[in-house]
């Protein structure tokens, strides 16, 4: 009896292939730019986008929302995809983001052209940046109007729909439940949580069902679609991948604003 042996890298291909078949697919080709396009051109051929103010509104409804987590710059790409399909959603902006910060005057620019592109703002509330004061009863609420304050005057707007950010964390869901909270409609209260039908790509992959699919079947009368900005780039890559650009791309603006600020002021920028 004689066995074949097989060659390197025909092994390796067998390897490969066996590897491939027991690891999850995480679809990485759906976070790509054109794939977004493609999205909200589907949703928007079977419902009604509209802003968080109008959660109650009957029909075939879908409330688009963004949780700016990580790069107000991809951020701002999505925004104009939804501009120029005619779409508008909710774009939830962070205080306490080690990705960004808010107060940059870059930032405030940048979030500003979205709204100028007709997009509303929301508040992205990390209740667990408040821990201590919250172990001496300070209300939670104090610090979401304060937030929300800020938001308003940094960026010019109305700032009228709050999202927890980790709400898991913390067991938030349970203690910020109301529908609407000073004013600000709650993405996270008990009418949108019962009412409509989830979907998130928290952490790079979709959670409870790819939206692709939930938008082709069309079966879901009332949408809640979340998506965050780091995750959908020019190319397919890994969720890690996506979160390294971010990163890297913060840093090298960082260098490059340092660079400029020495060159405008005639000084050394000694290497």
């Amino acid at each position: 009896m004689h066995t074949k042996r097989l060659s390197g890298d025909t092994l390796n291909q067998l390897i490969n292939q066996v590897a491939d078949a027991t690891l999850p697919d995480y679809h990485f080709q759906d976070f790509t730019e054109g794939e977004y396009r493609k999205l909200v051109r589907l949703a928007k051929a079977n419902w009604k986008l509209i802003p968080f103010a109008d959660y109650r509104t009957e029909g075939r409804v879908c409330l688009w929302r963004h949780d700016v987590d990580f790069s107000p710059h991809r951020a701002l790409r999505l925004a104009q995809i939804e501009a120029e399909e005619g779409v508008h959603a909710t774009y939830f902006v962070l205080l306490h983001s080690n990705f960004y910060n808010a107060f940059e005057k870059e930032i405030i620019t940048i979030i500003r052209r979205i709204r100028d592109l007709g997009h509303d703002l929301g508040l992205h509330f990390e209740a667990n940046s408040y821990l201590d004061r919250l172990k001496h009863n300070d209300s939670p609420l104090d610090m979401i109007f304060f937030e929300q304050s800020i938001l308003s005057t940094l960026f010019e707007a109305p700032i009228r729909a709050l999202s927890l950010h980790n709400p898991t964390v913390g067991d938030w869901l349970t203690n910020l439940d109301e529908d609407e909270i000073g004013g600000m409609v709650n993405a996270y209260g008990r009418y949108i949580t019962k009412q409509y039908y989830y979907c998130s790509d928290s952490n790079g992959y979709w959670r409870f069902r790819r939206l692709n699919d939930v938008l082709e079947a069309a079966t879901d009368e009332r949408l809640h679609v979340l998506t965050h900005d780091a995750w959908w780039t020019s190319y397919a890559m890994s969720p890690r991948e996506r979160i390294s650009r971010c990163i890297e791309g913060r840093a090298a603006r960082q260098h490059q604003a340092y660079d400029k600020f020495l060159a405008e002021s005639g000084r050394e920028n000694i290497r």
